[in-house]
């Protein structure tokens, strides 16, 4: 799965607003390294789907709208990429991969994928906060 910039520019401005402290959009470009027109459509879209709340005049900005371990990583990605199950050949006949083993195959690691995102937070993946990678069962 690879995401677009636009979800991967949400995903990082959580990581930076879940400090608590007020973040502007200037600043949020500068320390992301993200044009300021994304990071604006980003923090527009992430406010409407109330995950990021606006604070006007000193000290504003923006800051999450709840605490970072209520926001699943699954959420934000849902917010901005469009529904893809893994399909792996481009044959419009979606009925003749009902029965094709690799489609089942990558439909249960389509799933598993998922639910593994729905388990991650924002308060995991917080810049400076980041949980350990998971141990590999080899």
């Amino acid at each position: 799965m690879k995401i677009n910039a636009v979800t991967h520019g949400a995903l990082r401005i959580l990581m930076i607003c879940g400090d608590g402290e007020a973040v502007t959009l200037p600043e949020m470009a500068d320390r992301l390294g993200m044009p300021e027109a994304r990071v604006i459509r980003s923090c527009n879209a992430l406010a409407r789907a109330g995950l990021l709340v606006g604070r006007r005049g000193r000290g504003g900005g923006y800051c999450l709208s709840r605490p970072a371990a209520e926001i699943s990583v699954l959420s934000v990605i849902d917010l901005f990429e469009p529904e893809d199950d893994m399909r792996v050949c481009g044959r419009a006949d979606a009925r003749a991969c009902e029965n094709c083993p690799l489609a089942g195959a990558c439909a249960q690691a389509y799933r598993a994928m998922r639910d593994e995102l729905a388990t991650i937070t924002v308060a995991d993946i917080l810049i400076g906060h980041a949980r350990p990678p998971a141990l590999s069962s080899a």
